[in-house]
C-alpha cells in the first residue's frame, strides 16, 4: 500500500469523507446496505439490521480491506485489480491472519476525521480500538482478531459504540513496580521515624 503521507491516499480518504452515502433496499432478513464510494480508491459499505445497528463493514483503502463483523471482529486483506480505478471485477485476497500493518495504516488514514457521518464513525471507533490494543500488546508480529464489539441501537447523529476491543493483556510495567515499591518503603520510614518521635517525646515528658 502507499506511504500514509501520499497525495493519493490523502485524496482517496478525503473523497472517502465527501462521498454521499448510497442505501439498498432491505434485503430479505431485513438488513439494508449503505454504501461510501469514493472514485479515488476508498470505499466503505455497511451492513445495518432493522434497528439501525452496523452489522458488518468493509472499508477499503487503495489495495488494502478490512472488514468487521459483529461477532467476528477484524479481518484485513489485500485488493487485487486491473488498473488504477476500482471495478466490479476487484478481487479481494483475505489474509490467513489479520496483519497489523494494515489496521494500523486505516486506523491512522481515518483519525482525523470529524464529521457526523455515523458509519464512517463507527469504523473509525473500531479500528481505534484495534490500534489501541496494538499497542498495548507491545505490536505482536501477528495480531488477534479482535472481538466484535456488542451493536446498539445508534442515535440519529451518532454510531452504535462498540465495546472495547480485547487484546493480549500488557505485560506489566517493570518502572511502575518499582515506583509503588519506593512509594511502600517512604510511607514506612514516614511512620518508624514518627513513631520513634512520639516514643522520645513521652519519656520527655515523663
Amino acid at each position: 500500500m502507499s506511504d500514509l503521507s501520499s497525495e493519493r491516499l490523502k485524496a482517496a480518504v478525503l473523497a472517502l469523507y465527501q462521498a454521499r452515502p448510497v442505501e439498498g433496499p432491505p434485503g430479505d432478513d431485513g438488513q439494508r446496505s449503505v454504501w461510501h464510494l469514493s472514485t479515488q480508491g476508498a470505499e466503505l459499505l455497511s451492513f445495518v439490521d432493522p434497528e439501525g445497528r452496523v452489522q458488518r463493514q468493509e472499508l477499503t483503502l487503495l489495495d488494502e480491506h478490512c472488514v468487521w463483523s459483529n461477532g467476528v471482529g477484524l479481518r484485513t486483506g489485500r485488493v487485487e485489480q486491473d488498473g488504477a480505478a476500482r471495478a466490479d471485477t476487484s478481487v479481494v485476497h483475505p489474509d490467513a491472519q489479520p496483519v497489523p500493518a494494515r489496521l494500523l495504516r486505516a486506523a491512522l488514514a481515518l483519525e482525523h476525521y470529524e464529521g457526523e457521518d455515523r458509519y464512517i464513525l463507527h469504523i473509525q471507533r473500531v479500528l481505534a480500538l484495534a490500534r489501541q490494543g496494538l499497542v498495548l500488546a507491545g505490536g505482536a508480529g501477528a495480531a488477534p482478531a479482535p472481538a466484535a464489539p456488542r451493536a446498539s441501537a445508534p442515535q440519529a447523529s451518532t454510531p452504535a459504540a462498540p465495546s472495547p476491543v480485547p487484546f493480549q493483556a500488557p505485560s506489566v510495567d517493570p518502572v511502575m513496580l518499582r515506583r509503588q515499591k519506593t512509594e511502600g518503603l517512604t510511607m514506612l520510614i514516614v511512620l518508624g521515624v514518627g513513631l520513634l518521635f512520639s516514643v522520645w517525646l513521652l519519656y520527655w515528658l515523663l
